[in-house]
């Protein structure tokens, strides 16, 4: 496992959603909408917590995926569809 701290985890999902994501130190970093610069957020790792700038809790460590996903909902980045899951003959 590599070293990659808590923020940076959470930046990497962020990037991967279409975010534009630029990092503001070892504790924070800055998200922004691609399709509207104007709207974005900076979130800092605080005590095992992600915090946006007005201090309202967006998630914690190890939940970095449903983090990502909060933060490109309040960005208004559009959702992701979920995609159904096919089984197969072995699975099932």
């Amino acid at each position: 496992m590599d070293a990659m701290t808590a923020p940076a985890i959470l930046a990497d999902q962020l990037a991967a959603r279409g975010l534009s994501v630029t990092p503001q130190g070892q504790h924070a970093v800055s998200v922004t909408n691609p399709l509207h610069p104007l709207v974005g957020e900076t979130f800092t790792n605080r005590s095992g917590r992600y915090l946006t700038g007005y201090g309202y809790e967006i998630g914690v460590h190890e939940d970095e995926p449903a983090t990502a996903d909060r933060l490109a909902f309040l960005l208004g980045l559009p959702s992701r569809p979920q995609v159904p899951v096919q089984r197969t003959e072995a699975a099932r």
